[in-house]
């Protein structure tokens, strides 16, 4: 397939569909955000930023994976439901795809610490540890401290490394939750295993995909937010339509899960 035939088969599904898919964007954005406003509760910084990420391990990533689900859905013809935001929590799902959010969390933890380990020996611990805290992004109080010692060109170097490295293994944990919801027996490893097998040769393909939304990125700027949540609508379907192609042909190699 080309790439207009995956963004064309994702405007063909999403017809008539386009308001519930933007609504429960919305939605999720709305619940997920009240969900972690009860970190509020906690008077220390630390114990927030504690309850964030323990929610974000536990909770959140759900909601993110619902999409991921919900998209999948689409692009095989059925039409998107309320109901399916809560899909992570039933069938069996939610232990195994918990694991797999808190691997990919470990990654790029582990990845922040790797890329950003030459500035641990020239900006100091502190800047170091934020950065990898943040997945690389930087404060002013670290900036300067970066500008200071001559090392924002190394910073610079590194965090484009590093946003590649990630963006890379991001795509591989979304496919894996994909082959998840397709093969709910396959253990975790099984499912990053072939998710891995369905991108091996088809990786330069879905990055041209991803960047021929660029133009469509700017114009939802232009829109403002709203136009922002049509395009995120778009892409994601999109993908998912690229995951089903690469399901389809690997199936008709004679491969399986």
């Amino acid at each position: 397939m080309r790439l207009s035939d995956y963004r064309q088969l994702a405007k063909d599904r999403l017809n008539g569909q386009w308001g519930i898919n933007v609504g429960l964007i919305v939605i999720l954005g709305l619940l997920t955000g009240a969900i972690g406003s009860v970190t509020g509760v906690f008077n220390s910084e630390n114990a927030q930023l504690g309850g964030s990420f323990l929610l974000n391990i536990f909770v959140l990533f759900a909601f993110s994976y619902a999409l991921y689900y919900i998209s999948l859905y689409v692009v095989r013809g059925g039409r998107a439901e309320l109901g399916q935001i809560f899909i992570v929590f039933q069938k069996g799902y939610y232990v195994p795809l918990m694991l797999i959010n808190i691997l990919a969390q470990i990654v790029q933890y582990a990845l922040a610490a790797l890329f950003f380990l030459p500035l641990l020996l020239q900006a100091g611990s502190s800047v170091y540890l934020s950065l990898i805290a943040s997945g690389g992004v930087t404060n002013v109080d670290n900036m300067s401290t970066l500008l200071s010692v001559g090392l924002f060109a190394l910073y610079f170097i590194l965090l484009i490394v590093f946003l590649l490295a990630t963006t890379i293994i991001s795509i591989i944990f979304r496919f894996a939750v994909w082959v998840k919801f397709d093969y709910p027996d396959l253990s975790v490893g099984q499912s990053i295993k072939h998710a891995w097998s369905l991108l091996s040769d088809r990786w330069g393909k879905y990055i041209l995909l991803q960047l021929s939304f660029i133009g469509w990125y700017i114009l939802g700027f232009v829109a403002l937010f709203v136009g922002l949540l049509f395009v995120a609508v778009y892409v994601n379907t999109a993908s998912a339509a690229f995951y089903d192609q690469a399901l389809k042909e690997k199936i008709d190699q004679g491969e399986s899960a």
